[in-house]
């Protein structure tokens, strides 16, 4: 089946004859003021030959070879009708003569979390006012109102967070900033806490494997941060927040656009978590005390044919947690101290009108990162320094119309990781050089007023210096639009993830258990395979949006981190045999009244591995199922918003503590009840300032008890990493965002 897959993609990518069988006419519509017309219909008058202009009022089709009629249609103008000359290539169609329409007043509408009908590719966007319906003081926080990503507690000790995608840990989703892959090594365990929140323009949810340009990760999908930008950000933006956690944070945007082609905007973040808080009375805190100082300066340069940019961000992050208090006996408290410091510039450069043709374009990607990542977890001592370089440069052109584009992309991957465990010395270095092309075709429904059918097909291969060996990486994706409202999508691809053993499971750390590396580990690899329905409708004159996803993923190779084996030992090994993740997500959208907006969702995991007893089991604190329900009002004139999100969760397997002596356990269960979290927001808006006050796990709901042996933690069976629920109480917060042009 895989190799049929591939087959087809190559097939379709590398046999088109009809690509070169015409000459092209290219031409551009604009109106009488010069202005370029996104979405006119060009169509050979008698013909269904047809295209729709781009974003750039550009179209592309096959030249007659004699005399013939273009027919220009655009919304608000009357048709035109141009004649074109055997010989001529390109032409300029000017529309005038605009249509008086009735005066009307046009909202726009749409959901906030939504899955577009027009993108190939599975891709849920988060645009900045959902993510203004929660606090989102960083990345890891945005996800609130999400039924895609879930975000979960590694351990009751380091703080860490992680996210979960289509039944998977968030390791085997890629997570990119601006389309470029970041953050990866030993940066895993805070990365989505070192993107503030303010710092978000939108997030992108891109389930499945189906595209090579970013390279051989993303088994499960990608995760992909806008940041806000210099040139559409305020001038001054400033952001201040606080909650009873014992949370501060403040935020201010400097942004200036020059008065040549320049802008540039400088983004600072500062935050701080204190306090002593041990509501279960086990002497540990309940969430590490923390400080991290983040800016990120940022210029830009936009001409006509050319745009770039440079950005700097350096951060400093300290953590202090573990016990409060020594116990009685003088015995030393369990401490734990993380630190992070990282400086990373990134850019970008691109050109369109490359070699004097307006469709031949190119764009560089590069960056340069240092990361040191310093802890103590008691007696466990983790030290570790990371240098990265990235490079890419992707060239895109057309075959005989825009209808057929391919993509052709080099890149470079290079990081140099030094890491100490205790005694253990776990140094490589991975240099990776690769290439890819990826072929689209689109086919126009001049009825549609949009493509049809879309096809993308591409492959990679990569050389993986590490491993000695080569990565061939086939992806492929599909759509087809019944309208412009319903679509249906199809995705199939392999990916390979190189693993970070230790940066990723940090939170084994978070114990005293011995741990144990097999000799033959090496690249994880997986297929994955998924389908998307989305219909956007009206009901009653209101709208409305349902999407229902199906993923599956199946590993040849996975590295499971087993903690069933044994209460005092950790160890690492491939899965023995089969190894895969179902998932499947339905989200109902829908709008009852003006400014109200109901969402729902239900998700259901199916998640297995063979582990060395010959077992094929659910992986340990993974629920099966989980739901969200969101409530939205806005009032008119839009002073006052109210938002609420409640998360169900289901029952979770935790890990076999039958090794574990009575007198450590308290009330720890084999399989966690459901529960369910509510978190509210209310938001006053006047024109330059927001106001905004909430509570986050308004249900008060629960983990008692999240740490094995708490009152022994020189125990070999002391762990702190079985948590499944939120260990804190309801938690207030306010904040305010404020700008002198306005919000």
């Amino acid at each position: 089946m895989k190799k049929i897959i591939v087959l087809i993609g190559l097939f379709i990518l590398f046999y088109n004859p009809a690509l070169f069988s015409q000459q092209q006419l290219f031409g551009i519509v604009t109106n009488e003021r010069e202005e370029l017309l996104i979405g006119a219909t060009v169509q050979w008058k008698g013909t269904t030959t047809g295209a729709i202009t781009d974003t750039e009022g550009r179209f592309w089709l096959p030249r007659q070879q004699k005399s013939d009629t273009l027919q220009v249609r655009y919304v608000g103008y009357n048709p035109v009708e141009v004649l074109v000359l055997p010989g001529e290539d390109s032409i300029w169609i000017e529309i005038s003569g605009f249509v008086a329409l009735q005066t009307a007043t046009i909202t726009a509408t749409g959901f906030d979390n939504a899955t577009s009908t027009l993108e190939t590719r599975n891709v849920e966007s988060i645009n900045s006012q959902e993510l203004r319906k929660a606090p989102c003081c960083n990345l890891s926080e945005s996800f609130t109102t999400n039924g895609t990503v879930d975000l979960t507690y590694a351990d009751a000790v380091t703080g860490v967070k992680e996210i979960q995608m289509l039944g998977l840990r968030g390791v085997y989703s890629q997570f990119m900033i601006e389309n470029r892959p970041t953050l990866g090594g030993i940066a895993t365990p805070f990365a989505f806490e070192m993107i503030p929140g303010t710092w978000l323009g939108s997030i992108q949810l891109a389930k499945g494997a189906s595209t090579v340009k970013n390279g051989a990760a993303g088994i499960t999908g990608q995760v992909n941060a806008e940041l806000v930008k210099p040139t559409s950000d305020k001038p001054l933006f400033v952001n201040a927040f606080g909650s009873s956690e014992g949370r501060g944070e403040i935020n201010v945007h400097l942004n200036r656009k020059g008065a040549g082609r320049f802008s540039n905007g400088l983004l600072l973040h500062g935050s701080f978590v204190e306090n002593r808080w041990d509501m279960n009375s086990d002497n540990f805190y309940d969430s590490p005390n923390r400080r991290q100082l983040n800016g990120l300066y940022r210029l830009f340069y936009e001409s006509p044919t050319t745009c770039g940019q440079i950005n700097v961000q350096a951060l400093t992050d300290r953590r202090l947690g573990g016990q409060i208090a020594t116990l009685e006996g003088g015995a030393p408290r369990f401490t734990v101290d993380q630190r992070n410091e990282r400086v990373e510039v990134w850019g970008k450069v691109g050109r369109e009108n490359l070699w004097g043709k307006p469709y031949n374009q190119i764009g560089n990607m590069f960056s340069a990162s240092w990361h040191r990542f310093d802890a103590v977890y008691g007696r466990n001592v983790y030290a570790a320094t990371q240098q990265s370089l990235y490079w890419q440069t992707l060239v895109e052109t057309i075959f005989g119309t825009t209808d057929h584009k391919i993509v052709f992309a080099p890149s470079i991957q290079y990081d140099d990781i030094r890491e100490r465990v205790n005694e253990g010395v776990l140094d490589r270095r991975e240099f990776v050089p690769g290439a890819m092309a990826e072929y689209t075709y689109s086919r126009p429904n001049l009825r549609l007023e949009m493509p049809d059918i879309v096809v993308v097909a591409g492959a990679r291969l990569d050389w993986n210096s590490r491993f000695q060996r080569w990565l061939f990486t086939p992806r492929m994706s599909a759509k087809y639009n019944f309208s412009q409202n319903s679509v249906v999508r199809v995705s199939a691809g392999r990916g390979f993830r190189s693993p970070n053993l230790m940066a990723e499971n940090i939170s084994v750390l978070a114990s005293n258990r011995a741990l144990h590396f097999a000799d033959d580990l090496g690249l994880e690899e997986a297929w994955n395979f998924g389908i998307n329905f989305t219909q956007n409708f009206k009901v009653f004159g209101r709208d409305g949006s349902l999407s229902i996803d199906g993923y599956r993923t199946d590993f040849q190779r996975q590295i499971l981190v087993d903690v069933d084996q044994s209460a005092t030992d950790v160890f690492f090994y491939n899965a023995t045999g089969s190894a895969y993740a179902s998932s499947v997500l339905a989200v109902l959208q829908y709008s009852p009244l003006p400014g109200l907006e109901l969402k729902t969702g239900y998700k259901w995991n199916d998640v297995r591995a063979t582990y060395a007893s010959g077992a094929l089991r659910q992986p340990p604190l993974l629920a099966a199922h989980r739901g969200l329900f969101t409530v939205d009002y806005t009032t008119p004139g839009k002073k006052w918003r109210f938002n609420t999100s409640t998360q169900i969760v289901g029952p979770q397997r935790l890990p076999d503590n039958v090794g574990v002596p009575h007198q450590y356990l308290h009330d720890f269960v084999q399989i966690s009840p459901t529960f369910g979290l509510l978190n509210a927001q209310i938001t006053r808006a006047w024109k330059n300032l927001e106001v905004y006050v909430g509570g986050e796990n308004l249900t008060a709901y629960r983990q008692h008890h999240a740490i094995i042996a708490a009152n022994d933690p020189w125990s070999p069976y002391f762990n702190g990493s079985q948590v499944w629920a939120p260990m804190m109480g309801p938690i207030g917060f306010v904040g305010m965002r404020w700008s002198p042009t306005g919000l």
